[in-house]
């Protein structure tokens, strides 16, 4: 950016300096260095330019099959007819940041070097800004005004997605399991709890009970199970709270060490465990969504989640001519500020839900450190 030279600091050139300069590389960076399930998709983001974005179900159900030489004149076979491809239908939405600069500010940059101070961290923030509102988002288990889908509405078991309601197309559902799918020889799951009267969730003095249904490793076996149980294909990728992270290291990885061994995690800049080959991870900002299910104001929180996640089948889209980029900038009119704003049109969709699996109601505190 040193080698950046303006004729002037009015609102115009800086507007062209940000957009021909910066939002190239918000674009680059965005999604890439805090949030390892957004980088993956952002890594394999795709491009559309229509109305709605339209994708194919990928599903096993698209046609008939038969065996046998049925070829004969007057046979009662009945030819296996392809079915046309079923679609999804999902609509884009809007997201928009905004880059503030105020008078006093245009009025220091007067050469380059302040320039690039000024607007660089201010793209920074930018940047900061809008990830962490798609990062929580992200876990949201319903769909908020104009926002993107988010993972707990398309792997909702019972949420119409796409188009297609789950109750009259039995194979569009997500394994969606919690604790009354698990059980144990003494049968006190939720006796445990840290809040009389509260049960119904999976306490953590039971996820390290090696005895018990509910173990953690035996949770892990069951989420792959049920997401590979469909297509045969394991998840790539376990996401879960840093809490239920740290309690899944003390059992498979007594030394805490974490692994990069991964060649995609690693590339990402990210730590990940790892069990049977996928990719554990995680991501805090999934606790911004989780509830206090006995409404106390304390520590703890009962519906922690672990979302298995096969991102073959996971896709985010972004408008060619909305990708992160700046529109013109004006000065407020009540104000001594300039504003541009930044926006992408796009959204997350789902190409196969019983491709993944969710599991429900862990004991996962919203306030865990280093968030307490």
């Amino acid at each position: 950016m040193s080698n950046i030279v303006v004729s002037g600091t009015g609102s115009a050139s800086l507007s062209a300096l940000i957009q021909q300069y910066y939002m190239p590389v918000l674009y680059d960076q965005i999604f890439k260095k805090s949030h390892p399930l957004l980088a993956l998709l952002k890594a394999k983001a795709k491009t559309f330019n229509g109305r709605d974005i339209v994708v194919p179900v990928e599903y096993a159900d698209g046609g008939a099959s038969a065996w046998g030489d049925q070829h004969g004149l007057g046979s009662a076979y009945a030819p296996a007819i392809a079915e046309i491809a079923r679609t999804a239908s999902y609509q884009p939405t809007m997201l928009t940041g905004h880059f503030l600069l105020t008078k006093e500010e245009t009025l220091l940059m007067n050469s380059p070097q302040a320039i690039k101070n000024i607007v660089s961290a201010k793209v920074k923030n930018l940047q900061k800004g809008l990830e962490k509102t798609v990062a929580q988002n992200l876990f949201a288990t319903s769909l908020a005004t104009d926002a993107f889908n988010p993972l707990g509405v398309l792997l909702d078991d019972s949420s119409t997605v796409g188009g297609l309601a789950p109750g009259s197309y039995a194979w569009w559902k997500t394994p969606v399991l919690d604790a009354t799918d698990f059980a144990d020889t003494t049968g006190n799951i939720g006796d445990d709890s840290p809040d009389a009267g509260t049960s119904g969730y999976i306490a953590q003095a039971d996820m390290v009970d090696s005895s018990k249904d509910c173990y953690i490793l035996k949770l892990l076996q069951r989420g792959v199970a049920n997401a590979r149980g469909y297509t045969g294909e394991n998840p790539d990728v376990i996401v879960c709270p840093q809490e239920i992270y740290d309690l899944i290291e003390n059992e498979i990885d007594p030394r805490k060490t974490g692994s990069k061994m991964s060649e995609r995690m690693g590339s990402l800049g990210f730590t990940a465990l790892n069990f049977r080959g996928i990719d554990i991870i995680a991501d805090q900002d999934m606790v911004s969504q989780q509830d206090v299910s006995d409404g106390s104001a304390d520590a703890y929180g009962f519906d922690g989640k672990m979302y298995f996640i096969n991102t073959n089948y996971l896709y985010m889209f972004f408008n060619s001519g909305a990708k992160f980029t700046a529109s013109d900038m004006i000065e407020d009119t009540k104000s001594n500020t300039f504003v541009q704003k930044v926006h992408t049109y796009g959204n997350m969709v789902v190409t196969n839900r019983r491709a993944h699996c969710v599991i429900n109601e862990l004991e996962s505190a919203p306030t865990y450190a280093p968030y307490g």
